[in-house]
C-alpha cells in the first residue's frame, strides 16, 4: 500500500536525493559556497544595521524636536 506525501515533502525528498547523488568534492564545493554566501550576507546586514542606527536616531530626533 502506497501513501502519497504532501508536495512539500516530495520537494525535500527530491532535494535529498539530488544532494546524495553528488560526489564528495562537488558537495563540499556546494556547501562551502553557500556557507560563504550566508556569512557574507550576515556581515553585510550587520554593517547596514550599524550604519542605519545613527540615521534612525537622527530622524527620530528631528521628528521629536519638531513636535510641540
Amino acid at each position: 500500500m502506497r501513501i502519497d506525501a504532501a508536495p512539500r515533502f516530495n520537494a525535500v525528498a527530491v532535494t535529498a536525493r539530488h544532494l546524495s547523488a553528488m560526489s564528495w568534492t562537488r558537495l563540499l564545493k556546494f556547501t562551502s559556497g553557500w556557507t560563504i554566501t550566508l556569512c557574507g550576507t550576515f556581515i553585510i546586514m550587520s554593517d547596514v544595521g550599524s550604519a542605519a542606527a545613527p540615521l534612525l536616531r537622527s530622524v527620530f530626533g528631528a521628528i521629536s524636536s519638531a513636535m510641540p
